[in-house]
């Protein structure tokens, strides 16, 4: 198994204008399918490293990023209503509990 794989990470852009960001999330662009956004994007290829055995090398103050493993409470992620009912609570509790955060704000599932 590979220890690293050059990947590409796309990520968003600052509108180049310095005109505040925005995403609409209601509409899609007819012709690409996409949100409709003023955002622009950009690209970094990197080595991505596996982090399998290593996962206590990393966390959230060091990397950006924190790996856990815990299986959900929550298993069926069918209907939206379910998930925003069961799992979103599940998983803020988690997250504080992880980060010591006093709130968490989900921004969706999708």
């Amino acid at each position: 198994m590979f220890e690293t794989v050059k990947g590409t990470l796309v990520y968003s852009v600052p509108p180049a204008d310095g005109s505040k960001p925005y995403i609409n999330t209601t509409n899609v662009d007819p012709t690409t399918g996409e949100r409709v956004t003023n955002l622009g994007k950009g690209a970094h290829e990197l080595e991505i490293e596996n982090l399998r055995g290593k996962e206590d090398s990393v966390s959230l103050d060091t990397a950006g990023f924190q790996y856990f493993k815990k299986a959900a409470e929550h298993t069926s992620f069918a209907d939206d209503a379910e998930i925003e009912k069961e799992y979103y609570p599940e998983s803020v509790n988690l997250l504080k509990k992880l980060t010591g955060a006093s709130r968490v704000v989900l921004f969706d599932h999708s």
